[in-house]
């Protein structure tokens, strides 16, 4: 799928809230190389998947790095977007660690509707997670 454009909007939202300040630890933290973070600056484009690692590490939500818009982080969301989050929670301080992936399982087997959008939201498609598709920062 399309990566969302607006690089550098999108950058300066990231060296604002976190301690990612060069193009290189952008790199390291998403697991690329530093020359395809170059392409991807030329062509404009921040792929959705390096949002939701850095809201993964950093807490700040996916949907806002892409937007600038709703809540920033994961303590200001309303409701129980972050069931994963307090599932891996609970299962490291009771000590249930190794059955977490296995909960995780069932509830993508359970709803696979749910599977899929997770798939589009994480590769960046149309109709995901609410973010809008035109710019809005």
């Amino acid at each position: 799928m399309t990566p969302k454009k607006y690089f550098f909007e999108i950058w300066d939202r990231i060296k604002t809230e976190t301690d990612i300040s060069t193009f290189s630890q952008l790199a390291e933290i998403v697991e690329t190389t530093h020359q395809y973070v170059s392409r991807k600056k030329a062509k404009d484009e921040f792929p959705v998947s390096w949002a939701y690692v850095i809201e993964r590490k950093y807490g700040l939500l996916t949907g806002w790095i892409m937007t600038g818009q709703g809540p920033k982080r994961l303590d200001e969301q309303k409701g129980d977007l972050g069931f994963y989050e307090e599932l891996e929670e609970w299962a490291r301080e009771t000590g249930q660690s190794k059955n977490t992936q296995w909960m995780r399982n069932q509830i993508e087997s359970f709803f696979p509707m749910f599977k899929e959008w997770k798939k589009r939201r994480d590769e960046g498609g149309e109709n995901n997670s609410g973010i809008p598709s035109s710019k809005v920062a």
